[in-house]
């Protein structure tokens, strides 16, 4: 089942397992850094570790306080690895501003901006390699396991779920309202982190909820795919800014299309969130809620179960 909580089981031991799957796994893939294939598990793991951070926010409520050494250990890994981990991701941004705007930016441009982002990828990886990040990273993570064993929640079933589920909703749609207000890369990257939260939480309850979260998955996985390739372009930009040997003229048309594509993503984002955010985090949780007690008596009433 993966990254989703198995019918029959408690809510409590669900947790325990996919949190233990989760830092196994993202354990496993820190290897070696400095080629894209490792680049990209690097990458694979630290969305791991966010992984059980939102897995920890939805059940902070009812767990105890053995959590409270794990979260900010895992806040420090993820800042860690980002380096790394966001390197590719600006380079397929560029790949894609590349195809959209053509015929705005001349293939030369394109070509030398890239060379600019591997070297700076290169200087990255070389620094994560002396700092010995994967391996300060390994060893926080597989120090956290025992505790993770003895976590108890003090709740179970959709109890031990709800207030955390209600809290990343409204969490998510104040970000969302703040961007709209406010549309810096700070309140866009916050909007994109409570957003990740929401939509690793549907993902963890969509089988208990007979799949019908599905459509809302959906519009969440898109949205987080918008924000990140804003996020990207923040990146980008700040490598143009800072960090590029183009001549000044050049980096200017850049930065231009840049904002252009900002604008675009800025307004895809804000029709997908009001397609998710339209209805309030009571009235969502209470759905959610109706869905898991639906889904839970036709298990129960199923051929070969107990009535």
């Amino acid at each position: 089942m993966g990254f989703r909580l198995k019918s029959g089981q408690t809510v409590s031991n669900e947790v325990r397992r996919i949190v233990l799957e989760q830092l196994d796994l993202a354990t496993s893939e820190l290897k070696s850094i400095g080629d894209p294939e490792s680049d990209e598990a690097i990458h694979d793991a630290r969305r791991r570790v966010k992984k059980i951070r939102a897995v920890l926010r939805l059940v902070r409520p009812v767990l105890d306080r053995t959590y409270h050494a794990v979260d900010p250990d895992l806040r420090r890994i993820s800042r860690l690895l980002a380096p790394v981990a966001d390197g590719q991701g600006v380079i397929d941004t560029l790949n894609q501003l590349a195809r959209r705007y053509h015929r705005v930016l001349p293939r030369k441009t394109i070509d030398a901006l890239r060379t600019d982002l591997l070297q700076r990828e290169k200087r990255i990886d070389a620094r994560a390699k002396a700092a010995h990040v994967l391996q300060e990273a390994k060893r926080t993570l597989r120090a956290h396991r025992g505790e993770v064993q003895r976590w108890h929640l003090s709740a179970d079933g959709f109890r031990a779920l709800a207030p955390g589920l209600k809290e990343s909703v409204r969490r998510a749609r104040n970000a969302m309202v703040i961007a709209w207000k406010h549309p810096t890369a700070a309140h866009h990257h916050s909007w994109r982190r409570y957003v990740k939260d929401h939509w690793f939480h549907v993902r963890l309850l969509e089988a208990r909820c007979g799949n019908h979260l599905m459509p809302i998955q959906r519009r969440l996985e898109a949205l987080d795919g918008v924000l990140g390739e804003y996020h990207n372009l923040v990146l980008l930009r700040e490598v143009l800014v800072s960090d590029s040997g183009l001549p000044r003229d050049e980096v200017a048309r850049c930065l231009r299309v840049v904002a252009r594509y900002q604008r675009a993503l800025r307004q895809h984002a804000q029709v997908l969130g009001i397609r998710i955010y339209s209805e309030k985090p009571r009235r969502f949780v209470r759905r959610v809620k109706h869905l898991w007690r639906l889904t839970k008596s036709a298990e129960y009433d199923a051929p070969g179960q107990t009535s």
